[in-house]
């Protein structure tokens, strides 16, 4: 097996825990979508894109860094650590949005007609 996709899938697995968890949260958000649907759908997109962030930089630390760092032109050593340091803002970030997203709607203001 390349070396690269054994990385990978051993990066996947480290975030076993928390795609279960993460999945465990939609299947209450969805459960709960009759009393409160609009909490219920902000909660999963926050929820979606939290998953798709543990997914996508999971790849994108596998691959990217080589191909950049890798060029004969970019190869010093602080060249490399700029890579990661700025994907890991752009990783941090995106689970920053994330985040803001789920916390907007976990204490977004529900109707309690419905409740």
């Amino acid at each position: 097996m390349d070396g690269k996709l054994t990385t990978l899938i051993k990066d996947l697995a480290l975030q076993i825990p928390s795609f279960l968890t993460i999945l465990g949260c939609m299947i209450f958000a969805v459960v709960r979508w009759k009393h409160h649907p609009r909490v219920s759908l902000v909660v999963l997109i926050g929820l979606v894109l939290m998953a798709a962030q543990f997914f996508l930089f999971a790849i994108v630390y596998t691959w990217v860094p080589n191909w950049i760092i890798g060029s004969p032109t970019y190869g010093n050593e602080a060249f490399s650590r700029n890579v990661y340091l700025v994907l890991g803002l752009i990783s941090n970030s995106f689970f920053a949005v994330a985040l803001a997203v789920l916390l907007a709607g976990i204490f977004m203001r529900r109707d309690l007609t419905n409740a």
